[in-house]
């Protein structure tokens, strides 16, 4: 291929994606540059060590739900909960953090308010180089160590209170449905398909939630609605696709993490999974950052237009 088809070539590309911009109303290029951020500012990377500070901070967390829930409801109960919940964020860890729950629980005795607090603290620490993370992506004014922290001990209350709305939101789905007042032409609601993508999208409406207020709030420099709007759903969508291929991939025997390192193999899928979603979770605030800056660009635009 002659220079002169080189060039042909290149403007018909050009051409094309021009077209299909506009018809995505800007969205294309919106994504492009997300593509060259990411790259360019080694998500990867930071992805895998807020892998590794998530892995230590997993189960100080659990022991930290479960010491909270516990105020309402029996030691046993409180665990029982907290490892229905982890089995479905992560179906092929159960018997590994179940396992290590136990241990932990019965080794750490009566260490009392001391010990909860330890534990609160060592929790935070995923949360706090999180918070450095989304502040950079963003480019906010960074924040001090004690500031990060708070603001990550924050986070952590805030997971809590969500499990405890779920608690609350799955007594009340399976106790509905038993009352058989609510009905759809005549069909007990429990049994329409209504009811079931409703029981399906549950998790879905909480990560959402979640994203909401975390992108929102703990970057030191505020969104617009609509940006944090976006990029909730995307990522909270990317969450959910990464751990459906994932959790698939590990069932049909596509990867068998076990072949390669033995009895450590859990071990290991738990810390790609954390890595995957750390993963996403910093896409989604570069996708944040270049919707803003998107958005400011066009209220420029905009502004010029109309004064000219």
């Amino acid at each position: 291929m002659n220079k002169m088809q080189s060039s042909r070539f290149a403007a018909r590309l050009r051409i094309a994606y021009i077209k299909l911009n506009e018809r995505t109303h800007g969205y294309l290029r919106i994504f492009r540059i997300l593509w060259h951020r990411v790259g360019e500012s080694n998500t990867a990377q930071s992805a895998a060590s807020l892998a590794f500070y998530a892995f230590f901070s997993l189960f100080p967390l659990l022991l930290v739900t479960i010491g909270m829930i516990s105020f309402w409801m029996a030691n046993e109960v409180a665990f029982e909960k907290v490892v229905q919940l982890i089995s479905q964020l992560l179906p092929f860890g159960r018997s590994l953090i179940e396992t290590n729950l136990r241990e932990m629980m019965a080794l750490r005795g009566a260490s009392g308010s001391i010990g909860f607090i330890g534990y609160l603290w060592s929790s935070s620490s995923f949360f706090s180089i999180l918070s450095r993370n989304l502040n950079a992506a963003l480019h906010a004014p960074a924040r001090n160590y004690f500031q990060n922290r708070v603001i990550a001990i924050l986070i952590v209350l805030l997971l809590i209170i969500l499990f405890g709305l779920s608690l609350l939101s799955s007594t009340l789905v399976n106790v509905l449905p038993e009352i058989n007042i609510l009905k759809i032409n005549g069909i007990p609601i429990q049994d329409t398909k209504l009811w079931k993508n409703f029981l399906r999208i549950i998790p879905l409406l909480a990560s959402f939630v979640f994203f909401m207020l975390l992108y929102r709030y703990v970057p030191g420099k505020k969104i617009r609605k609509k940006s944090m709007l976006i990029t909730s759903a995307f990522t909270s969508l990317g969450w959910a696709l990464a751990s459906r291929i994932f959790t698939w991939m590990l069932a049909t025997g596509f990867v068998r993490y076990e072949v390669v390192y033995g009895t450590i193999g859990t071990i290991l899928a738990l810390m790609f999974w954390i890595y995957l979603i750390c993963f996403v979770t910093l896409v989604g605030a570069h996708l944040s950052a270049v919707l803003e800056e998107t958005f400011n660009r066009d209220e420029i635009l905009h502004h010029r237009r109309q004064t000219l």
